[in-house]
C-alpha cells in the first residue's frame, strides 16, 4: 500500500530522511518512533507528497508522490502534527470548505462533515470560531477533516499530543477501525508510546530504517537479546521483593519504598514469572509493567 524506496529528503540544507525503505501492506498500521530530530515528521509528510524529495521515491497506492501528487493526496488523509495558521472561520465552515475541495456535493458533503464534527466532539458547537477550540478538539477537528473522503490510507503525525485519555482512546478507535477495514495507517508517535491499536513499529534513527517488525516485545527483531526495564509496584515491600527477584535476574534495583526494577530480558525471563514469584511469595503486587514503555526503551 505504501513503498518507501531509496527515499531521501533534504530541509534547509540537511538530510532529514537518507535512503529510506520500508513497505506497509494494506491493513496494517505501523508506528514510528526515533528520538528528537530522527527525521519521523518527515517520513510522513513524504508520504502525503506534503515535501518533496531529493532521491528514491514513496508509492501510495501505486502511485508516486513524485510523479503523481494529485492523485496521491486524493488517497490520503494527512493530519500534521502542528497545522498552517487557522483561516479566519467556523468549525462547521472549516469542514464544508475542506469537504468541497475533496469533490464532495450534496447530501454526501453533508454527511460526511456530521461524522467529522461528532469524531472531534463538535457536533453541538459546529458554529464556534476555530481559534476558540481547546486543543485537544483542534486536534480531533483535523483528524475529522483527514477522513473527510474516506481515504485508503491515513498518515498522522504526533496524533496523541495534546489528547486528554479520553480522547486518546478515541484516536485509537479511529486506528484499529481503520486497520481491520483493510485500510494503512503510518503514524509518526514522539513519546514513543506504542497503543495496541498499531500492529507494527518501525525505529528510524537520523533519517534511516534502524529496524522495523511486529509491535510486540516477542515480534520485534531488534527486541531479542536485549534487558528491558520492568517495574513491579509493592506497596512498602520493595526491599522484599527484591530480595525475590534477584535470583530470576541478578540486576534489581529499588526505585523507592514502594517499587523495584529488574532488568530482564523477555525471552529468558518473562515478566509474568516475576510478578507470580511475587506473588508465590506472598508480596501483593498493585500494578506492573515495562518502565519506561519497552518501545521507548527501544531507543536508549
Amino acid at each position: 500500500m505504501i513503498r518507501f524506496d531509496d527515499a531521501t529528503l533534504v530541509l534547509a540544507g540537511r538530510p532529514v530522511l537518507e535512503g529510506v525503505s520500508l513497505d506497509v501492506p494494506a491493513g496494517r498500521a505501523v508506528a514510528v518512533i526515533g528520538r528528537t530530530g530522527a527525521g519521523k515528521t518527515s517520513l510522513v509528510a513524504a508520504a502525503a507528497a506534503a515535501v518533496p524529495l531529493v532521491g528514491g521515491d514513496v508509492t501510495v497506492l501505486g502511485h508516486s508522490v513524485r510523479r503523481a501528487v494529485a492523485a496521491v493526496r486524493r488517497l490520503v488523509g494527512y493530519v500534521p502534527a502542528r497545522p498552517p495558521a487557522w483561516p479566519p472561520c467556523r468549525a462547521g465552515e472549516f469542514l464544508e470548505l475542506a469537504a468541497a475541495a475533496t469533490g464532495l456535493r450534496g447530501k454526501p458533503r453533508r454527511t460526511a462533515v456530521a461524522k467529522a464534527l461528532d469524531l472531534a466532539g463538535l457536533a453541538d458547537r459546529a458554529t464556534d470560531p476555530i481559534e476558540s477550540l481547546p486543543d485537544g478538539a483542534a486536534r480531533r477537528l483535523l483528524l475529522g477533516r483527514a477522513l473527510l473522503h474516506d481515504p485508503q490510507v491515513l498518515l498522522l503525525d504526533d496524533p496523541f499530543s495534546g489528547l486528554d485519555p479520553i480522547e486518546r482512546e478515541g484516536v485509537e478507535a479511529v486506528v484499529g477501525d481503520a486497520q481491520l477495514m483493510g485500510r494503512t495507517v503510518l503514524a509518526a508517535l514522539d513519546d514513543a508510546t506504542v497503543p495496541p491499536c498499531f500492529t507494527d513499529l518501525a525505529v528510524l534513527q537520523a533519517g534511516r530504517i534502524a529496524a522495523a517488525g511486529g509491535c510486540s516485545i516477542d515480534a520485534f527483531p531488534s527486541a531479542a537479546g536485549r534487558r528491558f526495564r520492568y517495574r513491579c509496584a509493592c506497596p512498602g515491600r520493595a526491599e522484599e521483593a527484591a530480595a525475590v527477584l534477584r535470583p530470576l535476574v541478578g540486576d534489581v534495583r529499588v526505585a523507592d519504598a514502594d517499587h523495584v526494577e529488574a532488568a530482564c530480558e523477555p525471552a529468558r525471563v518473562s515478566p509474568a514469572r516475576l510478578v507470580a514469584a511475587l506473588v508465590a511469595a506472598e508480596i501483593p503486587v498493585s500494578a506492573a509493567g515495562f518502565h519506561p514503555a519497552w518501545t521507548a526503551q527501544l531507543l536508549g
